[in-house]
């Protein structure tokens, strides 16, 4: 039996790997997203809201990879960003002054559509909404 017999299952992307990687860039944006707030005094830094950043872009990350809408991977990232964004926007809303959950908000489209980009075009896993002949390409 050759190699490429062995290796033929793992050639094809799967729906675990795509979820996988989008889970790992939403954990990388979760940290980029945290460093920012922490350094630039837009948030106190505490071990809680550091685990609340992390853990909502992870799970960001998780809903993109996970996603079957039939959007183009950019608007899929940018509306999946943005509802699942939302539940920290609200976080915010009850516990900082204004306006950064409204800028939160509107930024939370932007993380999706970076997760997204990572996920779709750098690592070539297409979403699981795509037709069959993205996905086989």
């Amino acid at each position: 039996m050759s190699t490429a017999a062995i290796m033929q299952p793992f050639a094809e992307p799967t729906p675990m790997k795509r979820i996988l990687a989008a889970a790992l860039f939403g954990l990388a944006i979760g940290g980029l997203c945290a460093t920012g707030a922490f350094y630039a005094g837009i948030l106190e830094f505490a071990p809680i809201t550091l685990a609340w950043i992390l853990l909502n872009r992870t799970v960001m990350g998780v809903a993109i990879g996970m996603s079957g809408l039939r959007l183009h991977w950019a608007w899929n990232g940018v509306v999946i960003g943005l509802v699942v964004g939302s539940v920290f926007s609200f976080y915010l809303f009850m516990n900082v002054p204004q306006p950064l959950p409204a800028i939160n908000a509107i930024v939370n489209g932007l993380y999706g559509l970076i997760i997204e980009f990572f996920t779709t075009v750098v690592c070539k896993l297409p979403s699981l909404g795509a037709p069959r002949s993205l996905r086989a390409a």
